[in-house]
């Protein structure tokens, strides 16, 4: 066989080889058409689902800022309570040394005034002996019998 022979057999199994390469990149094609439109639908789906996260994540965030806020205000009151109850406590502490005050200043003017307690003291016995030495002459005196002229009814019977 002669070379050109060689060349047409050799162009032949080189046509073969391409039309089954051809035939086979087109069935490659066609099998891959399907599991693409199904990684297109995961795709999308992929693309829904991270849509709706997104949608999630900022209605979250937006609650979060709302509970931030809410805590905020809440926080402030419960300060001003505190305050004020941290006032009442100051009230209560500077009535109470007001009231110690009070009470030690009695209590000084009581010891500086046990001269005077003596006296009225002194004072209230001697009334008393004085009214009961009064009542003792009162009740004396009562007693005693009192000498009454005769009337004149008792004269006519002598």
């Amino acid at each position: 066989m002669d070379s050109t022979t060689w060349l047409y057999i050799a162009l032949i199994i080189f046509l073969a080889g391409l039309i089954i390469a051809i035939i086979g990149v087109v069935l490659l094609i066609v099998g891959m058409k399907e599991p693409m439109k199904e990684i297109k639908g995961s795709a999308n789906n992929l693309k829904e689902r991270a849509g709706k996260l997104q949608l999630e994540a900022s209605s979250l965030s937006h609650h979060a800022n709302e509970l931030k806020e809410d805590i905020q205000m809440k926080s402030e009151k419960i300060t001003v309570l505190v305050d004020a109850a941290k006032g009442t406590m100051n009230s209560v502490i500077d009535l109470n040394a007001s009231v110690r005050s009070i009470t030690g200043n009695i209590a000084s003017r009581v010891d500086h005034d046990r001269e005077n307690i003596a006296q009225v003291n002194e004072w209230s016995n001697g009334a008393i002996k004085l009214l009961t030495l009064l009542e003792n002459q009162r009740r004396i005196e009562s007693n005693r019998p009192t000498y009454s002229s005769p009337s004149l009814h008792d004269e006519k019977q002598y």
